[in-house]
């Protein structure tokens, strides 16, 4: 049996379809030789989701990444070079879908050939999927809610005054929660979430954002 149901996929169609990402700066060959800064063979700090990263989980990380800017900007320098190129999961894991109760879209991280999901693509992928431009059928979901519609129009105007982009991005749909707080499970959440008829995924996780 293969434990590693995950398997790796052959066609890399990130260039075809907007909600796959496909890092084009790495090809780092998977090292099972255990987390950054924690070593298996002694008792380590144990999280809720021990298959997922620490950098990544939501009940350990210690990154506090603003999405609003690039990772290598958002990210201090050192800790960027020290977990860009790390595995994201224990097992060799090629491909993952991340969804959000912060908004409505879903993205995919899909590791090039020879190479597994690293953090650094989650974040660099994170980051790319909330600079596009937010669509007209986007925007009508949240047309009529007051609250959102506001949240989402303040965020974008001080954007605007610091980039002078004046089309609404993804990214100010977070309005004043743009912190990367981690990853976690929440499978009843995830089931509903999913389209029907669409492709599964041995791993998708829901991203939580918060407040700087």
């Amino acid at each position: 049996m293969n434990p590693y149901p995950n398997r790796q996929p052959t066609d890399w169609y990130g260039q075809y379809n907007p909600h796959v990402y496909v890092p084009s700066y790495y090809n780092q060959p998977y090292q099972p030789t255990g987390w950054l800064g924690f070593n298996f063979d002694r008792p380590a700090p144990k999280s809720k989701w021990p298959s997922l990263n620490p950098v990544l989980a939501s009940d350990m990380t210690y990154v506090r990444y603003d999405i609003r800017k690039p990772a290598r900007e958002g990210i201090t320098l050192v800790t960027w070079q020290q977990i860009s190129h790390v595995p994201a999961f224990v097992a060799p894991t090629y491909e993952m879908l991340i969804v959000s109760k912060a908004f409505p879209w879903s993205i995919v991280i899909r590791a090039p050939a020879g190479s597994v999901v690293t953090c650094g693509a989650i974040f660099d992928g994170l980051y790319e999927m909330l600079q596009k431009y937010i669509e007209d059928s986007e925007w009508a979901i949240v047309a009529l809610d007051k609250t959102r519609r506001e949240a989402i129009e303040k965020a974008a105007k001080l954007r605007q005054e610091k980039d002078n982009d004046k089309r609404l991005k993804r990214i100010d749909w977070l309005g004043d929660t743009p912190l990367f707080k981690g990853l976690e499970k929440d499978e009843e959440f995830e089931k509903k979430r999913h389209l029907p008829g669409s492709a599964n995924f041995a791993e998708t996780w829901v991203v939580r954002f918060g407040k700087p």
